[in-house]
C-alpha cells in the first residue's frame, strides 16, 4: 500500500511539473498596487504556499488551546486521584 502511495505521489507530481512547463508564459497579475509579470506556476505557486502557511498557523492556535486543556484536566484529575485514600491489602490475604 505505502509504494502504491509513492508511486500516486510521484506521478502527481511530474503531472504538475509537466503542467507548469506548459504553461510558463507570463501572466500579469492587477490589484495589489503594481502590475505583477510572473510565470503562471509560480503565481500559483506563492498562494498555494500562502494558503499552507496560514493553515499550519490556524491549526497551531488550535493545538496550543487544545494542550494548555490537557494539561488543566491533568492537574485536576492529579489533585482529584490525591484526595481518594488508598486501601491497603491486610498482610496475609492474597490479591
Amino acid at each position: 500500500m505505502n509504494i502504491i502511495l509513492w508511486i500516486v505521489r510521484v506521478v502527481v507530481v511530474l503531472l504538475l511539473v509537466w503542467i507548469a512547463s506548459k504553461n510558463a508564459d507570463p501572466v500579469t497579475l492587477y490589484g495589489i498596487g503594481a502590475n505583477l509579470k510572473m510565470p503562471l506556476a509560480l503565481i500559483l505557486l506563492a498562494f498555494f504556499g500562502a494558503g499552507l502557511l496560514l493553515g499550519l498557523l490556524s491549526s497551531l492556535v488550535a493545538m496550543f488551546r487544545l494542550k494548555r486543556e490537557i494539561r488543566r484536566l491533568n492537574r485536576a484529575l492529579q489533585s482529584r486521584n490525591s484526595d481518594i485514600p488508598v486501601a491497603l491489602p491486610e498482610a496475609g490475604k492474597r490479591i
